[in-house]
C-alpha cells in the first residue's frame, strides 16, 4: 500500500522520457565540438506526424505499477496469477505508452543548400518555446552533428 503514493511521480517521469526536445537542445556529444553547418532556403514544407518510441524503461516501470496495484486481489494462486497479469499488462501498456506520449507535431523540410545541386531533407518537431516554424523562402543554417537541425539565419 505504501507504494502507491510513488504512482504519480512514476507516470510524470514516463510523460517526461516521452517529450520531444527542441532543435535548440544540444546532445552533449556535440557540445564543445567542431560541427559542419550549410547555409541554405527552405524549398518545401510538408507537416508530419513524428511517433514516440517504445520504451524498455517505461515497460519496466509499468509492470512494477501492475504488480503494485494487483498484489491486493485475491489471495493464494489467484493472487499470484493476479499480480503476473497485472504486472504483464502494465510492462506492456508501459512499452507502448510512450509511443502515444512521444507523439508530436513536425514539418519535413527540404532545403536547398548554397553551392549544391540536390537538395536534402530533415524532419524537424515544432519549437513549442520558440513558437517558430519555418516557410518556404527561410534561410536556414543546417547543422550536422549527433542529429541534424534546422535554426533560422540572417546570412
Amino acid at each position: 500500500m505504501k507504494m502507491k503514493k510513488y504512482l504519480s511521480p512514476i507516470f510524470i517521469c514516463l510523460f517526461l522520457l516521452s517529450c520531444s526536445t527542441s532543435p535548440y537542445s544540444v546532445d552533449k556529444d556535440d557540445s564543445q565540438v567542431i560541427l559542419n553547418t550549410d547555409l541554405g532556403t527552405i524549398i518545401d514544407v510538408i507537416p508530419v506526424k513524428i511517433k514516440g518510441n517504445p520504451s524498455e524503461v517505461a515497460a519496466v516501470i509499468g509492470g512494477v505499477v501492475g504488480a503494485i496495484l494487483t498484489e491486493d486481489i485475491g489471495s493464494g494462486t489467484g493472487k499470484e496469477i493476479a499480480v503476473i497479469a497485472g504486472s504483464t499488462i502494465g510492462g506492456v501498456i508501459g512499452y507502448y505508452s510512450t509511443v502515444k506520449l512521444g507523439e508530436h507535431n513536425g514539418f519535413q523540410y527540404t532545403i536547398s543548400i548554397d553551392g549544391e545541386d540536390k537538395p536534402i531533407g530533415i524532419i524537424q518537431g515544432i519549437d513549442k518555446k520558440k513558437g517558430y516554424n519555418y516557410v518556404i523562402g527561410d534561410r536556414v543554417t543546417v547543422i550536422y552533428g549527433e542529429k541534424a537541425r534546422i535554426l533560422p539565419t540572417e546570412n
